[in-house]
């Protein structure tokens, strides 16, 4: 779908030519930027979701019971969970 509304907008609307090295490279960057935009976007609300399960208090209060070892390994394996 969004291939598409790309290809109009490139093609039809800019009047640039599909076999044309502009006109691949400006339809490559548009459609590229959408699916990465919408990614990161879908990405940073599923990581909000998951931090709302998770306040700092309900962290600090898993990480103070635990040794330091101990500790650092559940406090790395929390900030892949929820890297922002």
């Amino acid at each position: 779908m969004w291939q598409q509304v790309v290809n109009y907008l490139v093609y039809t609307l800019l009047g640039l030519s599909s076999k044309s090295q502009l006109g691949s490279a400006v339809n490559f960057f548009l459609y590229d930027t959408v699916k990465i935009l919408f990614m990161l976007l879908l990405i940073i609300f599923i990581i909000s979701i998951i931090r709302s399960f998770f306040p700092p208090e309900k962290t600090r209060n898993i990480l103070g019971h635990k040794r330091e070892f101990i500790g650092n390994i559940v406090a790395a394996l929390m900030g892949i969970v929820t890297p922002f």
